[in-house]
């Protein structure tokens, strides 16, 4: 069932509240297929992982090569306690990354998964309506702000490397002022996702990225100095399935 809405999702063509009831529909059903511990027969996203001696969440992640943040396997098996992991105990693993598709317009970013892109971009594959790539699959959607008088640059990225950051000091570009890690007042939140731009056109972009925001009324309006500002729990999530070097930032009008 899911395929089968993602296929409608790139049809072009289909009114705006058409393709949003897909994407309602389908984010529904990835409540359970991504988002929930059972593993559904057949996906192609997501397997069943025994635990054995000496594995951790931080470790298993480096072993198994998994696209995602060890707190993401966390989150998704409800596992309370990632110290008592019992040998013998079966978790559920993601095995494709995310990318993330942000569409200023609307204040929105789509979550897909699916294969990452060559170096060389789509190299001629199909692009969807909602600038998806036709072989990846849409998982959920996601209310943001923007950079003031549309500074927001558009464009292709890639999660810069090791630039993620959980509780991280920021000093503001424009006044100086130094926001140390623990600090309450930190407009940036408690995550930080930087990107690089992949071509001519967004390579000149620094310093921008998908952050949290202390000011939650801004989601919706452009009131940032340029970044993606996503609410704390939305960007939390975002921050353990965006990978480095691996997923893509679609940045569109």
């Amino acid at each position: 069932g899911r395929t089968l809405l993602n296929r409608a999702l790139m049809t072009e063509g289909l009114p705006a509240d058409e393709r949003r009831a897909l994407r309602s529909q389908i984010g529904t059903l990835n409540d359970t297929l991504i988002f929930a511990s059972g593993v559904a027969a057949g996906d192609p996203f997501t397997d069943s992982y025994t635990i054995a001696a000496g594995d951790s969440l931080v470790t298993l992640t480096r072993k198994q090569g998994l696209p995602v943040d060890w707190r993401f396997i966390q989150r998704i098996n409800k596992i309370t306690r990632p110290e008592a992991l019992r040998v013998g105990q079966k978790i559920k693993i993601v095995r494709q990354p995310f990318h993330a598709v942000v569409h200023k317009s609307d204040y929105r970013l789509d979550l897909y998964m699916g294969d990452p892109l060559p170096a060389g971009g789509s190299l001629g594959r199909k692009t969807g309506p909602d600038g998806q790539d036709e072989g990846w699959t849409f998982v959920r959607s996601f209310k943001v702000g923007l950079g003031e008088s549309n500074g927001t640059p558009e464009g292709s990225f890639v999660v810069r490397p090791k630039s993620k950051l959980v509780n991280p000091r920021w000093v503001n570009p424009r006044t100086g002022e130094v926001f140390e890690a623990d600090n309450a007042k930190n407009p940036i939140g408690e995550h930080w996702i930087g990107l690089d731009g992949v071509d001519e056109s967004t390579k000149k972009f620094a310093g921008y990225g998908i952050h949290g925001t202390v000011e939650p009324d801004s989601i919706g309006q452009q009131r940032s100095m340029g970044c993606v500002r996503m609410g704390a729990e939305d960007v939390a999530l975002v921050y353990e399935v965006l990978l480095d070097r691996v997923s893509t930032v679609r940045i569109l009008p």
